[in-house]
């Protein structure tokens, strides 16, 4: 019996946002992806501009699209902690595991998950506070005694006690990033109008050739030259790379306020 193999390409879930179909769909409706002589742009090009539009926008507000598992260290500063009674994660706490105290590899404590609070917005992660309560017994925040904290075995480590400042002190894990069905809106439109410039700039070079700024056409003495820049800027689609551009200025300081808030050290 003669058999019938069919192969395929495909790709398997690389974590991004959008697929190169989607975003095409999306952000590039009715914008040419070939050439004149049909060459059309890979899809694995697309796909690219989309992972480093992710990457950059996580970086920018200090995020993670995709839920994920970190596990992270800070220092102690016993100033900080006894003024506001937190420890501040790098990224948006969805779940916390643990929290503890450690001094280089030796656990010191390890506060109960009773006492550990998060604050969410409508069940989206977008705080980095991992709150303590309670966080003392007195009324000045908290101390370094056995009523706030529960030790595990303080004398060898009576060296350190009292100390204002404590290296990678806080060890703790937990869960950050959205579910794909609670990802912000405003996120993804973001995402989607980086890649789109970039794409947009792909495609605005190759369309008409590298370095083509206008077309001439000449036909029985008669002669006319199409423009395929306006202003000089951006290439032939400059209009709708400066939309998404002015969209993505008027929304970038309220979306670092709330996703990113404000940034500060004490020293």
């Amino acid at each position: 019996m003669p058999n019938l193999i069919l192969k395929i390409q495909y790709n398997k879930n690389r974590g991004t946002l959008f697929s190169a179909t989607e975003l095409m769909e999306l952000y590039l409706y009715g914008i040419p992806v070939c050439t004149l002589d049909g060459d059309k742009m890979p899809l694995s090009t697309i796909q690219h501009q989309i992972e480093v539009s992710q990457k950059k926008v996580e970086v920018l507000f200090s995020i993670k699209f995709n839920k994920q598992v970190i596990e992270e260290s800070q220092n102690f500063v016993r100033e900080e902690f006894n003024k506001w009674g937190y420890v501040r994660a790098m990224y948006p706490v969805d779940y916390i595991a643990y929290l503890k105290g450690y001094i280089n590899s030796a656990c010191q404590l390890n506060y109960p998950m009773e006492w550990l609070s998060l604050k969410k917005t409508e069940s989206t992660a977008v705080y980095r506070n991992i709150h303590l309560i309670p966080n003392s017994a007195s009324e000045n925040g908290a101390n370094m005694t056995q009523n706030s904290l529960i030790y595990n075995g303080i004398t060898p480590y009576m060296g350190w006690f009292g100390q204002d400042y404590i290296p990678n002190y806080w060890r703790f894990k937990y869960v950050t990033g959205w579910d794909p069905y609670e990802m912000p809106q405003d996120l993804l439109d973001m995402v989607g109008r980086l890649t789109s410039i970039n794409v947009l700039s792909i495609i605005g070079g190759f369309l008409y050739g590298a370095g083509v700024s206008s077309l001439n056409v000449s036909l029985d003495g008669v002669s006319q030259t199409i423009p395929l820049t306006k202003g000089g800027k951006y290439g032939i689609f400059g209009d709708r790379i400066q939309l998404y551009l002015d969209e993505i200025n008027a929304s970038m300081d309220s979306m670092r306020e709330n996703y990113r808030g404000l940034v500060f050290e004490v020293l």
